[in-house]
């Protein structure tokens, strides 16, 4: 999985076309605080990223990387602007980047560096800790991705390894959209090439489990045209004695 972290369309847009012409998965995102979401769930081989992102900068992508345990298995590559310092640049190298190019950036020599960063991967597999997976909560369910249970007021259902991961990046990214890109590099690993028939139906099996223990999943979970998926927490309501008081209230007014 290669992510690019960079805050222009364009720049995104010639990335994702640089991996599609070797048919690399990738990822994009359009801020540090995107990055910062994708690598909660994304285990990245390589990492590109602009040194000025919109809200911050290439070391805080590096230190990100390292608050979330990835820095020692993950390569690095810094796109700098042609007026950027000598010091800008060592900088980079100190916090952790592998490699650190200017502009203008040259595809031809940036995907040489990629594909020989992915052959040393393929050929000398990194000892990676396992992942700690916990219990989560959805609409007021929660899904043991261990046992792939989802339970809700008593009831239980058996979910399938795809249900676990779908619904873990619903909740992750609770609030934002999930592309569909994500979806398909994070769950089927593999490209999206445009259809969304594997997702519509994953998305509708995991609604059916849900459904069969009384939670409404599709209720929070809206389809957003072209682009992905998202999941809106549903509102706490106030408890029925709350109410009560503030209905007396305003009646007494």
């Amino acid at each position: 999985m290669i992510v690019f972290v960079a805050p222009t369309p364009q720049e995104r847009a010639a990335l994702a076309a640089l991996c599609a012409s070797r048919d690399w998965i990738s990822n994009e995102c359009d801020s540090l605080h995107a990055f910062r979401k994708v690598i909660v769930y994304q285990r990245p081989d390589i990492v590109i990223t602009r040194y000025r992102l919109g809200d911050g900068y290439s070391d805080d992508a590096i230190s990100a990387l390292g608050a979330s345990g990835l820095l020692a298995t993950t390569k690095v590559v810094v796109l700098l602007g042609a007026g950027a310092s000598s010091d800008v640049e060592a900088r980079q190298v100190a916090l952790g980047a592998d490699c650190v190019l200017r502009d203008p950036i040259r595809p031809t020599v940036l995907i040489e560096y990629l594909d020989k960063y992915r052959s040393q991967r393929e050929r000398a597999p990194l000892d990676v800790p396992p992942t700690v997976l916990k219990p989560f909560a959805i609409g007021g369910a929660s899904i043991d991705p261990v046992e792939r249970t989802l339970s809700h007021r008593g009831k239980v259902r058996h979910l399938t390894p795809h249900e676990v991961n779908l619904a873990e990046l619903l909740v992750q990214s609770e609030g934002g959209i999930v592309t569909y890109e994500t979806l398909y590099s994070s769950i089927l690993d593999r490209r999206f090439r445009g259809d969304t028939s594997n997702m519509r139906v994953l998305l509708g099996k995991l609604s059916a489990s849900a459904r069969r223990t009384g939670l409404p999943l599709r209720r929070w979970v809206s389809v957003i045209p072209k682009m992905g998926y998202r999941y809106q927490r549903p509102a706490v309501e106030a408890a029925p004695a709350a109410k009560s008081r503030r209905l007396l209230r305003s009646a007494a007014k």
